[in-house]
């Protein structure tokens, strides 16, 4: 076994660094360190784990251009959505600050109100958060700075520890991140990182003792393994997992701006979203203007270099995500689709031309599974009730969007839509990240969020005192 993963550009294929592939004796060190580490911070006082995360805020301020660099190399997202990224995991750390003593300040109960058991009116109940221990956070290859925020600011903020396992897509933006704590004045063992893949890897990170809650964000399937093991085992969970957004556009809409949002919605990122808009259902009275208006707009985006100011979009993220997209388009064309290739990129690199499936139907993968990239499905219905039926029809229940000129229908219709967030009138991708994000059904277990994190990452404890 190689000591070394050579990592790729999916842009050009180039090398652009190397990782340790860890073994399994390695990663419990890992933890085992980060224990060490939560042993430490966990004993910190509140306003210098604060005064960390400020700091980092302001480095991320500091390093954004060479981090959104080595985003766009790295993951191949476009330069100026990499700048976007690290300015949001700047916003996350400084919001982790403020928050944490809001979260943590705890609560005194009134237990006088209470004739059981006797005695209440001489006691004081009162509640504290704890932190859990270690915390592992496998992250996902499509937001490798910004899911490490989300994960590690929410952690350290209440005093846990974390052992960072990246994508192995993308692990150079993690160790940066890392370093960058440690720049911030953070105890080298409060956050680890671990490089490599294997099922071993995985193992470890899940079912070592010490650690007490994993926190993930990447596909159902191996989210539901994961969860499935790690609670028979008592560990706390957090997963944010799979979603097939729909865009739903009625026939009052405004159709330019429901075609340009759901274009930037469906491609941005080469559609490598969780919550990109995947399934777009049109009343049939609009159907033929949306179309001609997204192809329109789809047909002058602009595909290649990542780190070119004027790409809008780059690759995906490697040859086994063009292959699943290849028989995706293959799927839809058998049962009926109708396939058309509005924009290519660049021969070289994992680029994959964005594409449109017409008359699409619910036998095809493209509107049953969650299409990684960028495909998009158009669907035409003639009523409500329908457009309500084809969204709720998966097993992904993470954001969903509405366009409609009527805010009262829209309303009801978003009271039959069962996922985690309507959006009205706007874009699924929309996420405010102090507010609590996840989904219905299989798209999630728990909520992240800055403030709904913390809560997930503590423990609450009662503390009664009887007066004598």
């Amino acid at each position: 076994m190689s000591e070394v993963i050579e990592i790729k550009s999916p842009s050009n294929l180039k090398v652009i660094g190397t990782v340790k592939r860890m073994s399994r004796d390695e990663v419990r060190g890992e933890i085992e360190e980060a224990h060490k580490g939560f042993e430490s911070i966990s004993k910190m006082p509140l306003y210098k784990r604060t005064a960390i995360l400020r700091k980092v805020s302001e480095i991320l301020e500091r390093e954004q251009e060479r981090l959104a660099r080595l985003l766009a190399i790295e993951a191949g997202k476009p330069i100026k959505d990499s700048r976007v990224e690290v300015m949001r995991a700047s916003r996350l750390f400084r919001q982790a600050a403020e928050e944490a003593a809001i979260v943590l300040e705890g609560k005194n109960y009134r237990v006088d109100a209470y004739e059981y058991p006797p005695g209440n009116e001489n006691r004081i109940v009162i509640s504290t958060r704890e932190p859990i221990g270690v915390v592992t956070a496998i992250l996902p290859f499509n937001f490798p700075i910004n899911s490490f925020a989300h994960k590690v600011a929410p952690a350290i903020a209440v005093g846990n520890s974390v052992v960072v396992k990246p994508s192995i897509s993308t692990p150079l933006s993690a160790i940066e991140m890392k370093k960058i704590l440690v720049e911030a004045g953070l105890p080298d063992s409060a956050v680890r990182v671990v490089t490599g893949y294997s099922s071993e890897i995985g193992d470890e990170l899940i079912t070592h003792p010490l650690v007490g809650l994993i926190t993930l964000t990447g596909s159902t399937q191996t989210g539901l393994a994961i969860a499935s093991k790690a609670v028979s085992l008592g560990k706390r969970i957090i997963m944010e997992l799979g979603g097939s957004d729909p865009i739903i556009v009625l026939e009052d809409a405004n159709i330019d701006r429901a075609a340009s949002i759901a274009v930037r919605a469906r491609y941005e990122y080469a559609g490598q979203n969780c919550n990109a808009g995947k399934r777009i259902i049109v009343r049939e009275e609009i159907y033929d203007k949306f179309v001609k208006a997204f192809e329109e707009k789809v047909k002058a985006l602009k595909i290649g270099d990542p780190l070119d100011e004027n790409t809008d979009v780059g690759p995906v993220i490697n040859q086994e995500s063009v292959e699943k997209l290849n028989k995706a388009l293959e799927d839809a064309q058998t049962k009926g689709g109708n396939v058309e290739v509005l924009n290519k990129g660049p021969e070289t690199g994992y680029f994959f031309p964005l594409s449109l499936v017409t008359n699409a139907n619910l036998d095809m993968l493209v509107l049953k599974t969650e299409i990684f990239g960028p495909i998009a499905p158009i669907v035409s219905v003639k009523s409500d009730e329908e457009a309500i039926s084809i969204a709720n029809s998966t097993e992904y229940g993470l954001q969903s969007a509405i366009f409609s000129n009527n805010v009262n229908r829209a309303l009801k219709m978003a009271r039959e839509l069962k996922f985690g967030a309507t959006i009205i009138n706007d874009s699924t991708r929309l996420r405010w990240d102090s507010l609590p994000f996840g989904g219905f059904k299989k798209s999630g277990i728990g909520r992240e969020g800055v403030r709904d994190t913390m809560l997930e990452m503590t423990e609450n404890k009662l503390i009664a005192i009887t007066l004598l």
